[in-house]
């Protein structure tokens, strides 16, 4: 019994660093398109993650973040972006027994208003606020590759706003012809 529970975290924990690289690769973009892309690939992997994990309220937010992170790339409606933030409340907050466990639902609805409303380094900046509420739930939580992951986009994602910003201040003092 014993080797079963360690052969699933161990599997749940390396699908957890698969979606690491996946989610790396996708706050490396530049292009939203590209962005949104990888975003949505990263919300599947980590959310069979969580759902191994135990974090049946993480799993769901994350479900929701996939289809909600596609659907912002072709159809960048209020409309929608109010349909997952009600169905991210809806469906995970039953599934809250602990106060951190809120946190999930709280990093994903930040993550819905910027897809739906930002673009570019106002989009990057508030991808990050989310990210900093899902490493504490991640730490929290104990998933090693979760925490690994919300880390490192920490970085990643810090390196890539200060590249765009830099690339808009330039942009800015070419005069015009």
């Amino acid at each position: 019994m014993l080797s079963n529970l360690t052969s699933s975290l161990s599997f749940a924990q390396g699908l957890g660093l698969f979606a690491f690289f996946v989610g790396i690769s996708a706050f490396l973009q530049r292009q939203d398109h590209q962005f949104r892309t990888r975003l949505t690939l990263y919300s599947g992997f980590i959310a069979i993650h969580f759902w191994l994990m135990g974090a049946p309220a993480a799993s769901t937010s994350c479900i929701i973040s996939a289809i909600r992170t596609w659907v912002s790339g072709r159809s960048p409606r209020r409309r929608w972006m109010w349909l997952f933030i009600v169905m991210v409340w809806v469906i995970g907050l039953p599934q809250v027994h602990h106060p951190m466990q809120a946190l999930a639902l709280v990093g994903t609805t930040v993550g819905t208003w910027g897809l739906f409303t930002l673009h570019g380094l106002r989009l990057r900046l508030c991808m990050l606020s989310g990210t900093v509420i899902w490493f504490t739930h991640n730490l929290w939580l104990g998933s090693i590759g979760g925490s690994l992951l919300e880390g490192s986009f920490l970085v990643t994602n810090s390196v890539t706003i200060f590249r765009l910003y830099r690339q808009q201040q330039l942009a800015a003092q070419v005069p015009s012809a």
